[in-house]
């Protein structure tokens, strides 16, 4: 993680480790995309054929996961591959350089940190159903202080909801006990927040 800072910012990247992944998987000079996932499309388990070897898919996987300290933005892209490292096919190898290729696009982006309000934020949402195979729905969300973002995640749910509804309340819910959490931390640390706000 490289941390760079001037009077009133501070800077969290991983750009050195990015460029690392890009020329350890040959992805180097591959084509930047905006976006870490195709729009509308889910990756099944019956997807493509399986790979003779998944020894690289589950490395590369892996990695990523790492990189998720300092890029919220692909929390989501590799929360799906994650879930096929028993058994990888060459569409979930696609899914994985498609991630690549996003950021190469903006692999010197960072996280940004500055002087801010002491107020709790959270934005937390959900999708219904939208695992094609066992029908579970993905749920997401992000903490801030102030202007800073201090947690994110994107989880798959447990159970399967019965409506798009019943999946937004189990994300809020889930949502709300990382509200309470960091409430918790910041009494301990004696710094009384105002009651904070879940969108």
């Amino acid at each position: 993680m490289e941390v760079s800072r001037t009077p009133s910012t501070m800077y969290l990247t991983q750009s050195k480790y990015i460029m690392d992944l890009l020329k350890k998987t040959n992805m180097i000079d591959a084509k930047p995309l905006s976006t870490p996932v195709s729009s509308g499309r889910r990756l099944s388990l019956y997807d493509g054929e399986p790979l003779s070897d998944g020894t690289t898919f589950r490395s590369i996987v892996g990695a990523l996961q790492y990189l998720l300290f300092t890029r919220p933005d692909i929390a989501y892209a590799v929360n799906q591959v994650c879930q096929f490292m028993h058994s990888p096919t060459t569409a979930h190898w696609a899914a994985v350089k498609r991630i690549l290729q996003y950021l190469k696009g903006i692999h010197d982006h960072a996280l940004i940190y500055k002087p801010s309000n002491l107020h709790l934020t959270a934005f937390a949402d959900a999708d219904y159903a939208g695992d094609p195979d066992d029908r579970r729905s993905t749920g997401g969300h992000c903490i801030f202080v102030g202007d800073n973002l201090i947690s994110w995640s994107s989880k798959k749910q447990r159970g399967v909801s019965r409506s798009s509804t019943e999946a937004e309340y189990r994300q809020l819910a889930y949502t709300s006990a990382n509200l309470s959490w960091f409430r918790n931390l910041f009494r301990d640390l004696h710094l009384q927040l105002p009651p904070p706000f879940l969108w």
